[in-house]
């Protein structure tokens, strides 16, 4: 039987003793869009996309629309209505390298939904992606929030600053996040959008440009793993539930397997040092709101024993 993972994803699910439950798991992996999955999409106001420019480097990027703004034309085409502000690299990172990895996450309903496969930007800015992929995740770990109408859908930039480190305000934001997404590619080049989520403080600050945050038990697929193992190239974005601001950084992860290191993190099963190459800012001109109701109850205490 041919496996649905890749290399690097074969070597950590064996690396953490859970091949069984991966093997398992990928039967729900599928190529096409099932209705249940295109009702749940065409309800969205938020996707997350994953895409790399021409020098390697991963970016995670979120569009926002009205509900509809995504839709299934057909049970292997998805259709995104939504253009992202302008110095987001998104749209050139496609006109370069079509793969894409999008993830559809209601935070309300705490539902997840994958769909990986290759993008195509047409004149009128309408992002056509061919699906490869298409698979649900648990719930864990997702926040409990609701987005307010009231605040609009749709991102407008304010203002976009790049540097190479994140600044003291950006750090302070880091600090108070529970959660934040992540971007990586497999050697051969396919995309992969994910969730990580946890108490505010689970992902630590080494310094100005090296973070390193817990990886809790998942669905035992690895799927970012697997790609980090393989290619460091890695994506992350914060989002300002407050305002649609958003802090993309672009650089390069590392899994550690320490037992020591990884005792001091409560919850974590193994442990991610990410080192930033380049940090991008996007201030949103029009606020889009999200009421905060309550965190995930599989989130693990940060108190060390």
């Amino acid at each position: 039987m041919i496996s649905v993972y890749h290399a690097g994803e074969l070597a950590v699910q064996k690396l953490a003793g859970e091949e069984f439950l991966a093997e398992q798991n990928s039967k729900s992996i599928r190529s096409v869009i099932f209705k249940g999955a295109m009702a749940f999409i065409q309800t969205q106001s938020m996707i997350i996309a994953s895409t790399v420019g021409e020098n390697g480097k991963v970016w995670i990027s979120f569009l926002t629309g009205e509900p509809g703004f995504i839709s299934a034309a057909s049970e292997t085409i998805v259709t995104i209505m939504s253009c992202p502000p302008a110095s987001d690299p998104l749209i050139k990172n496609l006109l370069s390298n079509p793969e894409i990895g999008l993830l559809a996450i209601d935070f309300n309903r705490r539902i997840r939904m994958r769909i990986n496969g290759k993008g195509e930007i047409d004149e009128s800015g309408r992002l056509t992606v061919t699906t490869e992929q298409v698979y649900g995740n648990c719930p864990k770990y997702i926040q409990k929030r609701s987005l307010q109408p009231s605040g609009g859908f749709r991102r407008t930039q304010r203002h976009a600053q790049h540097s190479n480190k994140i600044s003291s305000e950006q750090q302070e934001w880091i600090r108070l996040a529970d959660t934040f997404f992540i971007g990586s590619a497999s050697l051969e080049g396919k995309m992969d959008a994910s969730h990580r989520g946890g108490h505010p403080g689970f992902v630590e600050l080494l310094d100005e440009s090296t973070l390193l945050f817990p990886d809790y038990f998942g669905n035992s697929m690895f799927n970012t793993l697997g790609n980090l193992y393989s290619n460091p190239n890695t994506g992350m974005l914060f989002i300002d539930f407050q305002a649609g601001h958003s802090l993309q950084l672009t650089g390069r992860s590392y899994i550690i397997w320490d037992k020591c290191q990884i005792s001091l993190h409560p919850g974590a099963e193994r442990l991610v040092r990410f080192e930033i190459d380049e940090v991008l800012y996007i201030e949103n001109d029009t606020p889009i709101i999200w009421d905060f109701h309550e965190f995930s109850p599989a989130n693990p205490s940060l108190v060390r024993n």
